[in-house]
This record gives C-alpha cells, structure tokens and sequence, in this order.
C-alpha cells in the first residue's frame, strides 16, 4: 500500500551552489531506496519546478531483477498520477543502501538486500532506457544537504549519518569524492580506541566496523541492554521507565531522552560512544579540514540539540581546526532530494 502522491513543489529549491541548469525541460525523478521504504520525487521543470512525491514500502527481495523491476513499475504507476509517463522521463537518480562503483555500475556489498555483486545496469536497462545516476545513499543524502541543506555553501563538507549503522560522505571542491572501490567514507570501521576491541565487538568485512558498534544507533542500544542485564543500573533510572520496565525493550532514544534530563546511567552509558564519535569527527578534521560537518540519521534527529552540544564539547578537546558541526536540515528526504540534484548535475554536463 503506498501513501498518498503530493505536490511538494513549495519545499523544493532548485539552482542551488551551480547544480542545476542547461535544458531540463522534462521530467526527472530521485529515489531513495531504504531498507523499509522508498521515497520517489519527480519534478518538471516545464511547470515550473513542480515536484510530486510518493512514499512506498521497499520490496523485500533477494533477486535483483524482480526488485528493480517492482521500482520501475511503482515509479511508472508515479509518472501517469502526475500526468506524464516513463518514457517522458529524462533521467533518474536513485540512492542505494551498499557501495556502489559509479564508473563500472557495479553494485557492491548491499547488506539490505543481501546481494551478490551485481552489475546493475543491464538489470536497470530492462526496465527503464533513459539516463540513470546511480550512488550509494549517504552520498546522495549528502547531495541534499550540499544542495538545498545545511552544507549550502560549503564546498568542502563531510556528512557523517548516525542511526541502525554509522556511515559518512565527502564532498570536496563541490564533488562527491568515493575513492577506488566506491567505499570513501566508510567510517564504522575506524578504530577510535581500544575498549571496542576488547568488549565482545568483532570487526570483519561482514559486520559493523569498531567505530560503528559503539557509536550507532544499535552499539548504544546493546550497551544500554547489558549495562541494565548486567544489574548497573537502577530499576528507578529514567532509562527504564521509557523502555517500560523491560531492559530487552530499551532503545537508544530512550538512552538520549534520559540523558537529556541529567539520568546518571544515562551519562554514563553514553561517555564511550560520544567519546568515540568525537575522536572520529577529529581525525575527519585533521585529515580532510572540510569547513562543515553535517550530522545525520536517526539518532542524531531524535535529540539533536543534545547530541550536537555533546559532540561539540568534546571535540574542542581534540582538534584546534575551527570545523562548524550542523544537523542534517532535509530529514529523510536528503536522499530522494541529493538523487534529484544529482540527474539534473548529470544531465547538464551531458
């Protein structure tokens, strides 16, 4: 069951940091495929930058071709509510969950879906002939912010997402910058310090790197669960109350919530993992000196003025580099958003 088709036009921004111009006239879509859901947007630059949007449960499928060829369909089924047809669409961009080689089209380790290495355009191919950009979802989500978000105007910015897992992307001189295998930024598998290695966290090319089992969304969660199973805690803890009662239910919003109200496992839970996030966010400033980060994902949204003073704090201990920290403006439309901007990018080169 999808969600109702909107125009969205008011809250979209086009021509922003020299990304958009030569003829658009057409349509063109950007895609965000999530391990859930799906947000397609397509704008027509004839109706004067008119964007529609539609929401959708993400097909749960480990065959490619019949996953890409339900996108298609769904995205086909989009184009005539809005009054235009896939074959009027110019060009798509579609943000993916995995590693992408932009160059060679090749999909790589797309832990969602559980895929072997695929060579996706000729499954695309099958069901859609116009232009496609193609680039893993932090990237594109990275696009947004950069386009229409908090990184306007910084041509070097460093978007680092912090929600079930830990990811990042870097744009520098005003371009996506992914490395030789399409993994730059691959930042859950820094090591920030010693106490992940030593805790029951295993680092493999299968599972969450170091950095990401302590700092994501579900390291917090699983530290939270044992420091209680464990018996740290207080049954009275502001942790517990939120989660019910029951420490198999606790989550890591419930862990910033209390936090946020001076809960001292609370605090206490939380000193690695923001520890870690911070030496992190110090060696990107050191290596890269981008002029901002933009933090995003789930857990930073949950409390983001918490979170940001949190890091922030701790990060003056670690770097002299003025780097300003922002959380990510566009939500969980950053990706459908970056994808948009990424096809109009591509198609005026063309």
């Amino acid at each position: 069951m999808t969600e109702s088709v909107k125009n969205v036009s008011n809250n979209y921004q086009t021509n922003q940091n020299g990304t958009v111009g030569g003829d658009l006239s057409g349509w063109i879509a950007g895609i965000d495929i999530g391990g859930t859901k799906t947000l397609m947007l397509l704008s027509s630059q004839q109706a004067g930058n008119e964007v529609h949007e539609r929401i959708l449960p993400t097909l749960a499928s480990d065959q490619p071709d019949e996953f890409f060829r339900w996108l298609f369909t769904e995205l086909e089924i989009f184009c005539r509510e809005v009054g235009c047809s896939l074959d009027q669409l110019k060009g798509a961009g579609l943000g993916f969950p995995g590693v992408i080689l932009q160059e060679e089209g090749i999909l790589r380790n797309a832990p969602a879906f559980q895929w072997p290495e695929l060579d996706i355009r000729p499954v695309i191919a099958k069901y859609y002939s116009g232009n496609i950009m193609l680039d893993n979802d932090v990237n594109m989500a990275a696009m947004g912010e950069y386009d229409q978000g908090a990184a306007q105007g910084h041509q070097h910015c460093v978007m680092v997402t912090v929600g079930t897992g830990i990811g990042s992307a870097l744009i520098l001189n005003g371009q996506l910058y992914s490395g030789q295998n399409g993994a730059a930024g691959e930042i859950g598998h820094f090591i920030a310090g010693d106490e992940g290695l030593h805790t029951g966290y295993v680092a493999d090319a299968d599972s969450f790197g170091v950095f990401e089992q302590v700092t994501s969304g579900t390291g917090i969660t699983e530290q939270a669960r044992r420091y209680f199973a464990a018996g740290k805690g207080s049954s009275l803890s502001l942790i517990m109350s939120l989660a019910g009662g029951e420490a198999e239910q606790i989550e890591a919003r419930h862990v910033f919530k209390a936090a946020e109200s001076g809960d001292l496992a609370a605090l206490e839970i939380l000193e690695l993992p923001m520890r870690y996030m911070a030496r992190g966010l110090a060696n990107i400033t050191a290596l890269l000196n981008p002029s901002i980060i933009v933090i995003g994902g789930g857990v930073a949204a949950s409390n983001p003025s918490y979170y940001l003073n949190e890091v922030r704090t701790r990060l003056q201990r670690y770097t002299v580099l003025p780097t300003l920290l922002a959380v990510a403006e566009l939500g969980n439309k950053a990706g459908a958003i970056g994808a948009l901007a990424a096809i109009k990018s591509s198609l005026t080169r063309a």
